[in-house]
């Protein structure tokens, strides 16, 4: 996996995924602001973090479905490669040009909600 820049939902920070950070991933926290009364549901934060061995939180959202959601559209980014299909050189004076496939810098804004 090439590099995949993933900028902060609040857009303050922008981190390196495949870099110093190895690893993504959706977390639900209990609310402590919200503690008192409420559905269980609703004393819970969805969170999506960023890790390279200490949690550090950059999106969150109204539930645990969107943040997959989310988590799937950064495995889409991941996958992406720059390809060229080659050409076959059958002009006079052309080369065979192999076909070739690489992997290229990419950023993922965190969505807002």
């Amino acid at each position: 996996m090439s590099e995949v820049y993933i900028r902060t939902q609040n857009k303050e920070k922008l981190y390196r995924l495949g870099g110093n950070y190895a690893c993504i991933e959706y977390g639900a926290y209990e609310d402590v602001k919200k503690k008192r009364g409420g559905t269980e549901e609703n004393k819970k934060r969805h969170t999506i973090c960023i890790s390279d061995g200490c949690l550090e939180e950059i999106a969150e959202y109204e539930s645990k479905e969107r943040c997959i959601e989310v988590l799937d559209e950064i495995q889409t980014v991941c996958g992406q490669y720059l390809y060229a299909a080659g050409s076959l050189g059958l002009m006079i004076g052309s080369e065979a040009i192999p076909p070739m496939a690489a992997a290229v810098p990419r950023v993922y804004q965190m969505p807002e909600k």
